[in-house]
């Protein structure tokens, strides 16, 4: 299935049709949830709020009860499209020293693809300084294809599109990527299997390429994490 266009400014929408064509666990999303160092499933998160609640609800009945103030909500913040790509190029240039033009160009196909995969864009970001260092036209020893070098004869069945255009090679990295994560609970063994393929990640002979691109990731992640705009 092809991505619709983004228009500007409308905010992203998040793009999940796709998905039902992986099997039935694809169908609803249910992402770790990290808090306080601990990780919890959705449910189990909203069910410890729930409880939170009932305990308060418990402890202000027997209390007295103070009326009320009504305050005037805080105005919430918003930034343009313009603005948040430019920003996000400028960004990506401090950090991995890439031209302006082509850290502009790959922002706004980084920062689409990632919000409507629900990743970071910064994540996506570094996958593919790891995968291409930001060259549109890659090719790897074994046909990996483009900036997020992607296999164009195993993948086009999934993502769709063009996978030789740079915008939606980019989408389909996000897409798989973000299957991964689904597939297999977590964003690091995610990225193993984004590396070095689902059937490789827990043999041992593999474990040294998979920690070794995890580190690339991460060593892209702190030069981002870096700039201070």
């Amino acid at each position: 299935m092809q991505r619709q266009p983004i228009s500007e400014p409308v905010p992203l929408p998040l793009h999940i049709a796709w998905r039902t064509v992986a099997g039935a666990w694809r169908i609803v999303r249910n992402p770790p949830v990290v808090f306080g160092g601990l990780t919890f499933g959705v449910a189990t998160l909203a069910f410890a709020v729930m409880g939170a609640d009932a305990v308060r609800a418990l402890s202000d009945a027997t209390q007295p009860q103070a009326q009320a103030v009504e305050l005037p909500a805080a105005p919430s913040p918003s930034i343009s499209w313009a603005d948040e790509r430019k920003a996000f190029a400028e960004k990506k240039s401090m950090a991995f020293g890439l031209r302006h033009a082509v850290a502009h160009e790959f922002a706004g196909w980084i920062l689409e693809a990632a919000t409507r995969q629900q990743l970071s864009p910064e994540l996506l970001a570094s996958v593919v300084l790891a995968e291409s260092s930001f060259r549109k036209n890659v090719r790897s020893k074994v046909g990996a294809f483009g900036p997020a070098q992607v296999r164009v004869d195993y993948w086009h069945s999934f993502c769709g599109g063009d996978l030789h255009d740079p915008a939606e090679n980019i989408y389909c990295g996000a897409q798989i990527l973000a299957t991964f994560q689904d597939a297999c609970g977590g964003i690091e063994c995610a990225l193993r299997y984004y590396n070095i393929g689902p059937r490789n990640a827990n043999r041992t002979r593999w474990l040294p390429a998979g920690a070794r691109y995890i580190a690339k990731i991460d060593d892209g992640l702190a030069q981002l994490e870096g700039v201070v705009l």
